[in-house]
């Protein structure tokens, strides 16, 4: 029996628009930065991602310096996290529904995300959702797919005990499976996978149906 559900946050719980993201650093870089940093950034950050343990500021404004050649200092970093913190975030009815859903079931659900503590915690707050999650763990303290976000994310739980679901085949599914945890694939957009190897759905409501 599943008792611990494990949630990734972007693209699953929540679905930001990052309309905000990109005018701030329009704000501090002069144009052409800004347009050079905003064509490489999402791929560099997850070349970071594959590479450490965790985020930091100063790591990462070092890395996205080296990486994309344009100087991100540590302060620029952490305001964009505050930004981010503000951003306007969708959150699906069937979502909330889920998560009460699951609460009322006397599960135990976590957030395991890729990104920064303050941040994620606040949008969650937010969406109004964070009071459903006994534990909130990011990238600040460990980096999927490193084998220690997962198994930090179980708790007091036998990973046999544990579900992860996520939007990423890679982080969310094959990462969780690696290490013995179960997964769900997030698939709302119905992308292509190998059906064969992975348990997926397109709507939480299914996850009515199934536990």
């Amino acid at each position: 029996m599943k008792k611990r559900f494990i949630f990734d946050l972007d693209g699953t719980l929540l679905h930001g628009d990052y309309i905000s993201e990109r005018d701030y650093f329009r704000s501090v870089l002069n144009k052409e930065d800004a347009e050079k940093f905003l064509l490489l950034y999402f791929e560099k950050l997850c070349e970071y991602e594959s590479l450490h343990q965790k985020y930091d500021y100063s790591s990462l404004s070092k890395f996205l310096s080296e990486k994309t050649g344009v100087n991100i200092t540590s302060e620029i970093v952490e305001g964009w996290i505050k930004v981010n913190s503000k951003m306007d975030d969708k959150l699906l009815e069937e979502t909330k529904s889920m998560l009460e859903y699951l609460k009322s079931k006397d599960k135990s659900l976590a957030v395991l995300t890729n990104w920064f503590k303050d941040e994620q915690e606040s949008r969650l707050k937010n969406a109004g959702i964070f009071e459903f999650f006994d534990d909130v763990y990011t990238g600040d303290t460990f980096l999927k797919p490193n084998k220690e976000s997962y198994i930090t994310a179980c708790g007091d739980f036998c990973i046999d005990e544990c579900i992860m679901i996520g939007d990423s085949i890679e982080k969310d599914v094959i990462g969780p499976n690696k290490f013995g945890i179960d997964s769900i694939y997030y698939n709302p957009e119905n992308k292509e996978y190998d059906k064969s190897k992975i348990l997926s759905i397109n709507s939480f409501d299914k996850i009515k149906e199934m536990f």
